[in-house]
């Protein structure tokens, strides 16, 4: 089973819990690593691979130049990485024609022996749809009928991607429409790959709209009978989103966040704050004194001149 995924220096060890998480469900696969990353710290990078060499027969780091990237947008907490999987056919040995890639915010619970077997047949890549179908596939100006996928999770012939120059085309897309670009590479592989995709089952790929909104939670719908199995028996929990949507946020609901956090503590990264959390030092409480005082007195002030 070859695995590819990308990190930058924010997700070093949350990359460790996600493959950690993939030996532990599929203890019995011989399990082959690229890792892809621009410039991050060395120590770290050392770090991780001294931990992942424990378990993992065969891991690479391959170190991307983010100059080919350059004419791609970014904005918000995403780095240029997310755009790293669209250099997989040009980074990874010309023999590997056949990838798996899993991104860093996931964990996963159950084996992918059958997923990595499954054929792709005439289609470039594999993957599990994404919610907000209608509202997606009109802001991509994608063609009436067309499913839009979630690309945290993607088989992909990497053989037929080296045909395609997916680097080249996904550049060219990205320059002429940024004003389509929000959710980064996902939306430049899903107008490049428009009607040339697979779809998995929702297990693969088990995203947080399934446990959030009300809509998959109906058993007596089609919908909800779908995702009712996913919830029953995922093979792969995706915390899509930002800040909260993170088990490694003290304020993240998601029911499977303790998974991620007990595979955490087997990590070299075991004991960090969670994001977000309030601090329990003395003197951290003492030196927001002064702005939480400010802010009661903004508040009061405020109540007083709502009085009649």
């Amino acid at each position: 089973m070859i695995i590819a995924c990308t990190i930058d220096g924010n997700y070093i060890r949350h990359c460790a819990v996600m493959l950690k998480s993939l030996q532990l469900s599929n203890p019995s696969e011989s399990i082959s690593v690229y890792i892809l990353h621009g410039v991050i710290d060395a120590v770290e990078r050392a770090r991780l691979a001294a931990y992942l060499g424990e378990f993992l027969p065969s891991v690479s780091f391959i170190q991307l130049d983010e100059e080919m990237l350059s004419g791609f947008p970014v904005f918000g907490h995403i780095s240029l990485a997310t755009y790293f999987r669209l250099l997989l056919p040009a980074a990874l040995p010309h023999a590997v024609d056949k990838v798996l890639y899993l991104d860093s915010d996931l964990i996963v619970v159950d084996s992918l022996r059958n997923l990595w077997e499954s054929e792709l047949d005439d289609n470039s890549i594999s993957a599990v749809e994404d919610h907000n179908q209608e509202f997606e596939r009109n802001r991509l100006g994608l063609t009436e009928g067309s499913q839009v996928f979630n690309a945290g999770v993607i088989l992909i012939d990497l053989a037929r991607w080296r045909r395609e120059n997916i680097l080249a085309t996904g550049l060219e897309f990205a320059r002429t429409h940024p004003e389509r670009i929000k959710h980064w590479d996902q939306d430049v592989l899903n107008s490049l790959l428009e009607a040339r995709w697979l779809p998995l089952d929702w297990r693969y790929n088990a995203l947080p709209h399934l446990w959030m909104h009300p809509e998959y939670a109906d058993a007596g719908t089609s919908l909800g009978r779908q995702a009712e199995a996913a919830r029953a028996s995922p093979a792969v929990i995706h915390f899509a989103g930002s800040g909260v949507a993170k088990p490694w946020h003290h304020r993240c609901t998601h029911p499977w966040r303790q998974r991620y956090l007990d595979i955490s503590q087997q990590t070299p990264w075991a004991g960090l704050p969670l994001e977000g959390a309030p601090s329990t030092s003395r003197g951290d409480r003492l030196q927001k004194l002064p702005f939480r005082i400010k802010g009661a007195a903004k508040r009061m002030l405020g109540r007083l001149r709502l009085r009649p």
